[in-house]
């Protein structure tokens, strides 16, 4: 997001333009028509020369004229000199901007049109508003203006694009200007910068542990030899350098502490670094992007054939979730139904059921940046004033999301665990973001929300814990995941999930699978992994047995007054193959294979002889 000064420093740049406005342009502040305005002739190659310089972004000006559209507000685009090139709104409300010198062709210089946010955003090279109240003319103050600079490839100033509206005083209408502007203004810098540096190795850099949803990951383009050539507008303050200049030219490995080529040799291309400040930068390689065609537009056009939705199969990651289980499969097939909707829903489930395993599943099944999405423990929020800010913010970066189109935002996702749990004032603040949300049938825009409940939501709701209207909009699906003891082949899920943790085919004896499925499983799937993992390490690596699953069956009655020197027997498990299969476990480990049968080594010395076991050659 563009870097905002705090409310400190926008009073003290406030001051200091009002003291210049008085004292060194000599501006009166009452004057009629302080506003002045060029030839449309003279503007037209203005307007020119920013679309070229933007990249040809008409497709996200468009968009962000909409939106002007429907809030009431004005979306003005200026040049470096404040020349306005562009102005977008409603049409009817149009007329009182341009009757206040909001018009084409309008100077904003603060030398002429005084403290404005246009000129602030480009003094400062920062987000900046100015309300009404902090115009220097008095005619603008019936407006709020909240501008934000644009920046090229090598961080130099395109110019600034800006709301105007009537000002409300409304802090929630400057905020949703600045996360909407912002975010289109970083995204414009990405494409410029992509285009530029098309020929070199373009890194993705950003901070591992964030609260932002609309936080971007900032780019660094590096030579063969891994020095840097460029970067985006704040990839410096993650480097903690004072200026992009100060990057450029530096190697990549002195400045992030890692050498570009060395993401080669990583799975996925993504490696985690520690910075000297403790902080952790994710860093990975980026895809180029660059084959979007100069005038390329964002939206399709009335002629435009849009397909229609297609079937596809399930991702592997969600098929691997589901194995063993059809009533599984279901859910999971409904919850990736709603996710490629977009539509809210609820996955309900007892602890280690998969929730959070499947909420995984479905993001990487769509491909979504992890930068583009936001898991919020809903049992962590507290009614402070620090969770009641941090919670407003991704409300309002959740309405952000809702405006601007996939196509220049990406799919975003907000993920909240425990919903059952949300304190009162975070309910209320997800209600107004759900009740403006009535996504078409392939929509992608609106933030998708998906929520977890290691209960039933309902019977919280029913107890007076819940809020019964955000229930109805939030539970559009209720996915019920199913408790381990109800999926009908636990041997097909064991099989995959012990193969997974070897890295090689584990072989689970007949007598091993009748243990797993004479278990209870209290902690389900996360239990289940735990048992494999502890079996596969105190064992070969390639085989479980019985022996090795001792401690999880319950014993039958006459089980329990077994000989404690004798090993415990199960039904169809003769003594024989248990004390093979103790043996093969522990790697014909004679003293090891007594202590897991639970019997001394001469007996099963004993054992061994009686039945004409040897170790193999």
């Amino acid at each position: 997001m563009t870097e905002l000064l705090s409310q400190s420093g926008q009073d003290s740049a406030l001051g200091a333009s009002w003291e210049r406005c008085e004292r060194t342009y000599k501006l009166v502040r009452d004057t009629t028509r302080p506003i002045m305005r060029m030839q449309s002739t003279e503007v037209a190659p203005r307007l020119e020369a920013m679309i070229e310089r933007t990249g040809g972004r008409n497709g996200i000006f468009r968009q962000l004229a909409d939106i002007a559209a429907q809030t009431g507000a004005c979306m003005v685009l200026t040049d470096t000199e404040g020349v306005l090139v562009r102005l977008e709104g409603p049409d009817r409300g149009r007329l009182i901007f341009e009757e206040n010198g909001i018009a084409y062709g309008s100077c904003w210089d603060e030398r002429i049109a005084g403290t404005n946010g246009v000129s602030m955003a480009l003094s400062e090279g920062k987000a900046f508003t100015v309300r009404g109240q902090d115009h220097y003319f008095s005619l603008l103050q019936p407006f709020s203006c909240t501008a934000v600079p644009l920046f090229d490839a090598e961080n130099q100033l395109i110019g600034a694009v800006n709301f105007s509206m009537l000002d409300r005083g409304n802090t929630a209408d400057y905020l949703f200007a600045r996360q909407l502007l912002g975010t289109a203004a970083d995204r414009i810098q990405r494409v410029v910068f992509e285009r530029k540096f098309k020929e070199s190795m373009i890194l993705s850099v950003s901070p591992r542990a964030q609260r932002d949803l609309l936080q971007s990951s900032e780019l660094v383009a590096v030579n063969e030899d891994g020095i840097i050539l460029g970067s985006t507008a704040r990839a410096h303050l993650l480097a903690g350098a004072d200026s992009p200049a100060r990057l450029k030219g530096k190697s990549f490995e002195a400045t992030f502490g890692t050498d570009s080529a060395a993401l080669d040799r990583v799975p996925e291309r993504v490696m985690s670094v520690r910075t000297d400040s403790g902080s952790t930068l994710e860093i990975s390689t980026r895809k180029n992007t660059t084959n979007i065609k100069p005038g390329h537009t964002l939206h399709p056009g009335p002629d435009t054939t849009v397909p229609g939705p297609q079937r596809r199969r399930l991702a592997p990651s969600i098929r691997h979730l589901s194995q063993g289980s059809d009533l599984m499969a279901t859910m999971c097939a409904r919850a990736q139904a709603c996710f490629r909707r977009a539509l809210p829903f609820v996955i309900e489930g007892a602890s280690g059921t998969g929730k959070s395993s499947l909420v995984a599943a479905l993001v990487q099944g769509e491909g979504i940046a992890a930068s583009n999405m936001m898991t919020v423990d809903c049992a962590s929020l507290d009614d402070t004033p620090g969770d009641r800010a941090f919670f407003q913010k991704l409300v309002d970066q959740a309405r952000v999301a809702g405006a601007l189109s996939t196509d220049l935002l990406g799919p975003v996702t907000i993920v909240l665990e425990n919903i059952d749990e949300m304190p009162p004032f975070a309910q209320a603040g997800l209600r107004s973001v759900l009740d403006e949300f009535d996504p078409a049938p392939t929509s992608g825009a609106m933030a998708r929300i998906i929520a977890t409940s290691r209960r039933s939501l309902i019977g919280a709701v029913e107890q007076g814990h819940f809020r019964d209207d955000l229930y109805y909009l939030l539970a559009r699906t209720v996915i019920t995941l199913p408790p381990l003891s109800a999926r009908e082949r636990i041997d097909t899920l064991a099989h995959r999930l012990a193969t997974s943790l070897s890295g090689k085919d584990v072989d689970i004896t007949p007598e091993a699978i009748q243990r797993l499925r004479a278990h209870i499983w209290p902690g389900n799937v996360r239990e289940l992994r735990n048992v494999l993992q502890q079996a596969l390490i105190e064992g070969d690596g390639c085989r479980i047995s019985g022996v090795d699953l001792q401690g999880i069956a319950r014993p039958s009655p006459v089980q329990l007054g077994a000989a404690p020197s004798e090993p415990v027997r199960q039904a169809g498990y003769d003594e024989r193959r248990m004390i093979s299969d103790a043996l093969i476990s522990a790697r014909w480990n004679v003293t090891q294979a007594a202590r897991s049968l639970g019997i001394g080594r001469a007996t099963i010395h004993r054992k061994m002889k009686q039945f004409g076991i040897a170790r193999p050659e």
